[in-house]
């Protein structure tokens, strides 16, 4: 095991144990100290959020200058790192289902209900803004079928997504291996479940290469041939505000014609992802390790992500 790899496992067990802890006062408790941590992650990473600055700047199309980029950079860090506190304490069980709930506020379910009806399935599509296990597990309580893909992560212990999604009222779907995962996926849609996908980050192996943010990247195809396989309709899942609540919009369904080249199909995701995180940009995760470890055209290649990420 390599140090790196040693040290991420160390510092997810010790923020794991501090989400624990602060998971006793409630969503509310959690949300102060998040941002609290953001603020400081912020501040010790000088040399990184430099670089990302600079890459915000070029995906954005705004002068490096600008000072938009610095309050952006420093609420995406705030508003994340609350998420990744929250959703860790809520893995472990330190938060009750209805504290959750009373976390997260949606707004045109109408979408949702449209997809439904087809009786389809619906594929809701998620991007690394704000908390969305706390937005599945909200529309859980209100007795949409939520199903939750994940993937597993070396850093972390095995099953430690599943067992916390399930834990929450969620069917809990891996995407690795592909081939038990997509059995499962398809048959969820089959039952007419909602599907909760993160697509916003580039995949290590068999992806679909499309430009997002500016960048070149492997894009994850199963969204989009899952859409194209089932005719199930694509809801994406819009963060529109962070405080005091978090805020999901449903956006309305788009589908996916079978006879529609795959590459395209990944290429119309894609676009729906960026055009709301560049309406949104102060809420988009921008220092997760993925986008952020992969260069523009025009810049020498950074190096190549090393591990994979759950949801």
């Amino acid at each position: 095991m390599n140090i790196k790899r040693s040290s991420r496992r160390l510092g997810f067990h010790l923020i794991r144990t501090l989400a624990r802890i602060l998971g006793r006062g409630g969503m509310a408790r959690l949300q102060r100290s998040g941002q609290k941590l953001g603020r400081w992650h912020y501040r010790l990473t000088p040399r990184k959020r430099r670089k990302l600055g600079s890459h915000m700047a070029a995906a954005l199309n705004v002068p490096e200058g600008d000072p938009r980029i610095t309050t952006w950079l420093a609420e995406a860090y705030r508003v994340n790192d609350r998420a990744i506190l929250e959703i860790l304490a809520m893995y472990s069980g330190a938060v009750s289902l209805e504290d959750i709930g009373a976390a997260v506020t949606t707004s045109d379910l109408k979408h949702l209900d449209q997809a439904l009806a087809e009786g389809k399935g619906v594929i809701m599509l998620g991007m690394h803004m704000g908390n969305g296990v706390a937005m599945a597990a909200h529309l859980a309580r209100k007795g949409y079928p939520m199903a939750v893909i994940y993937r597993e992560s070396n850093k972390i212990p095995r099953h430690f997504f599943r067992d916390g999604l399930s834990s929450l009222g969620l069917q809990a779907i891996p995407a690795d291996p592909a081939s038990v995962g997509v059995r499962q996926m398809l048959k969820a849609l089959k039952d007419n479940r909602i599907l909760f996908i993160l697509m916003d980050q580039a995949t290590k192996k068999g992806g679909i290469q499309a430009r997002f943010l500016g960048k070149t990247l492997q894009m994850p195809p199963g969204p989009a041939e899952l859409a194209r396989r089932t005719g199930a309709g694509v809801v994406p899942a819009l963060l529109e505000g962070v405080e005091p609540h978090w805020h999901f919009r449903m956006g309305p369904p788009k589908t996916l014609n079978a006879d529609m080249p795959l590459e395209s199909a990944v290429e119309k995701l894609t676009s729906i992802m960026q055009k709301h995180i560049e309406k949104q940009p102060q809420w988009w995760t921008w220092h997760q390790r993925r986008w952020s470890r992969y260069a523009f055209p025009i810049d020498e290649q950074i190096d190549e992500p090393t591990d994979a990420s759950g949801s």
